[in-house]
């Protein structure tokens, strides 16, 4: 029961999103921004906006 919850998270969060897999080219820009504050920024807004797009296209 637990396995299939998790593959209800997993799967459309990795597996089967092409967005994920483009969005893995764009981590170099993640790697010359010239401040901490603003890498964790850029972190914190890829992630929150793949997982509202994601919990939007289940409804």
């Amino acid at each position: 029961m637990a396995s299939k919850y998790k593959d209800l998270l997993i799967k459309p969060l990795v597996t089967e999103n092409p967005i994920t897999l483009q969005i893995l080219g764009i981590c170099s820009a993640l790697a010359v921004t010239s401040n901490l504050t603003v890498t964790l920024i850029m972190c914190v807004a890829l992630t929150s906006v793949l997982t509202f797009s994601n919990f939007l296209y289940l409804l």
